[in-house]
Formats: C-alpha cells, structure tokens, sequence
C-alpha cells in the first residue's frame, strides 16, 4: 500500500513585482519521494545560479530564492505545490530528522541526513550546479524529487 504525503501549499512571493514587471504564474507541483524518516523538509527553490549554489552551501539568497519548511512523517510521496513565476528554476532540499535546522554532515562532509536536487542532479563531492539542477516552469508543471538517503548515523 502507498502512503501519499498531504498536498501543503505555500505562496511564492514574485521577486519582480517590486520592479513592476509582470510574469505569467503558473502551478508548479513538487512530488517529494521516498522520505524514510519523519522529521522537517527545509525546500529551497531559486531563480539563478549564483542564489541556487549559495542555498547548496546553507546561505539561501533572499533576492533569488524562497525556502520553505514542512513538517513531515516518513511516506513514499509528499506534495508540495505553488503558484509561482513562469521562469527557470532549481531546486535543493533536504530532511532535517533531529530538529537542529540545518542538514548534519560527517567529518568529511557527506550528508547524514537525506537530500535532494532539482532533476535529481548530483555533483562531483558536492551540490550539483544550477545548469544540472535547473528546470523550467511553464504553465502548470509537475516535478519529481528523489530523496539520497543520508549515511547511517
């Protein structure tokens, strides 16, 4: 039997209607699979390299990117979906199991909790890049994200 996640919804505030310009939004759905403990999702979507690498490295970039957290048991399928900006975008999350808001790596940075990549991109001993992870939005869109599992604590 499959455990399908809750649809959470958060609202993504456009980056440019400050500067008056105005962009298509469309519904962007975000299947997060495979979560195999219960704990906190920390989703961070960006808008251009430079916010997406930063927020790779734990320094999310207000001008570029929007991080949200949802609280979530272990399931097979967790939905998460917004209306957001027709554009290009990359995505980086992981599960935070023990409350300490922020991904926990080994001695030699290897996560030990799961993660995961827009395109389910993986770099070379480290995050993807933007070009990897980068995916377009337009019109309603579906996007599916494969958690890695962690190494064991």
């Amino acid at each position: 039997m499959k455990k399908i996640g809750v649809i959470f919804t958060f609202t993504w505030i456009c980056l440019f209607s400050i500067q008056g310009i105005t962009a298509t939004e469309s519904q962007l759905t975000i299947n997060i699979l495979d979560q195999k403990k219960s704990g906190v999702i920390y989703l961070t979507i960006c808008r251009d390299a430079i916010g997406f690498e930063n927020s790779v490295e734990n320094e999310s970039d207000e001008n570029s990117c929007r991080t949200v957290s949802i609280a979530s048991e272990a399931k097979e399928i967790l939905e998460v979906t917004t209306d957001i900006p027709d554009g290009d975008y990359a995505i980086a999350l992981f599960v935070d199991t023990n409350g300490n808001n922020k991904i926990d790596k080994n001695f030699i940075g290897i996560p030990k909790e799961q993660y995961g990549f827009s395109n389910d991109a993986m770099g070379q001993m480290k995050g993807p890049s933007y070009e990897q992870a980068k995916f377009i939005v337009s019109g309603d869109t579906t996007h599916n994200i494969t958690l890695k599992s962690g190494i064991s604590r």
